[in-house]
Formats: structure tokens, C-alpha cells, sequence
């Protein structure tokens, strides 16, 4: 199971771990930050969560090719955000705030191949609202495993923090 982040507004962040978890499935998009010089690199994957073994994983695909293909094979480690929710409260300069709530992380990165793949993808697309049948589904996807990498970032620390809206 992952660890939770401290964080310096305590009362924002929800200290019950499995709140956390089930916080994963709220959403279907991820912002990854990769290890790159001199500057990380960030980009916007479509995820699922996935449990196994008592630890999460957020099942991801891209490419066999490109720069994040090539960034997670030499470096996998890897942090995440995920906004759940975000409303602006505007009002003069020093009491305007951005209400939200999101899931901030880091990991490292798996590269799942064959049918391990195959069941990740199954598990995305269900996420995302596919009502295929998983055996069906998972053939018809098999000839695109020769150019698409499906990967599983193991959650290791994670933070849910929320400013919520006020009357």
C-alpha cells in the first residue's frame, strides 16, 4: 500500500488512506512528469486505477515510441496530479482562492507486456466506459500491442487535498 505525503496545510490533506484510494476512480485523466534534462517532462495520459496485491498501479498506454516512451525506459520513476475538481472564487486581490480537489503522487513505472497488457487495457477502457466483452475486447486489441505500450505506475506516495467551497 502507498505511503500519504505529509503536507504543510494539514487540514486540507484526508489522512484516511482508503478515501485516498477510492479518490482514483473519480477521475479518467493524469498529468505525468517524467525525468528529462533539464527540465522535467510533462504530459497528459488518459489512466485507470488497478489493485494488486494490496498496492494500486494507474494503467496508462502510449506508443512504443517518442519521448515518453523513451524517457520512462532509461528513468521510471515518475509524479503524478490529478484534479478532481477546481472552481474560482474571485473577489479582490488578497481573498481570491481556487477551490478544489486533487490527488498529487509519484511512483515508479512497469512496462506491462502480452497479456498482462491486454488485461490492463481491458481495465482502462472499462474505466472509460467500454461495455465490450473483455474476451472480445482484448482480441480485437491484440494486433495493436506490436505499436502500443501499455504501462502501470505503482503508486508509492500519494496526497489528497481538497479546499472546499464556502458559503
Amino acid at each position: 500500500m502507498f505511503k500519504l505525503y505529509s503536507m504543510r496545510r494539514a487540514e486540507r490533506a484526508e489522512s484516511d488512506v482508503n478515501k485516498v484510494k477510492a479518490a482514483f476512480s473519480e477521475s479518467r485523466v493524469l498529468t505525468l512528469a517524467l525525468c528529462d534534462e533539464p527540465f522535467p517532462y510533462s504530459v497528459i495520459v488518459n489512466y485507470a486505477p488497478f489493485e494488486r496485491d494490496d498496492d494500486l498501479y494507474l494503467i496508462f498506454h502510449g506508443a512504443r515510441a517518442g519521448r515518453k516512451y523513451e524517457l520512462i525506459k532509461r528513468h521510471n520513476a515518475a509524479a503524478f496530479s490529478i484534479l478532481l475538481r477546481t472552481s474560482e472564487r474571485l473577489k479582490d486581490a488578497c481573498s481570491s482562492t481556487n477551490c478544489f480537489k486533487s490527488i498529487c503522487g509519484e511512483g515508479r513505472i512497469e512496462l506491462l507486456e502480452g497479456e498482462e497488457a491486454l488485461q490492463a487495457l481491458c481495465v482502462l477502457m472499462a474505466h472509460h466506459g467500454s461495455l465490450a466483452e473483455p474476451a472480445a475486447l482484448m482480441e480485437k486489441m491484440r494486433p495493436m500491442l506490436l505499436k502500443t505500450q501499455t504501462y502501470a505506475l505503482k503508486v508509492e506516495r500519494a496526497a489528497l487535498k481538497e479546499n472546499p467551497l464556502k458559503a
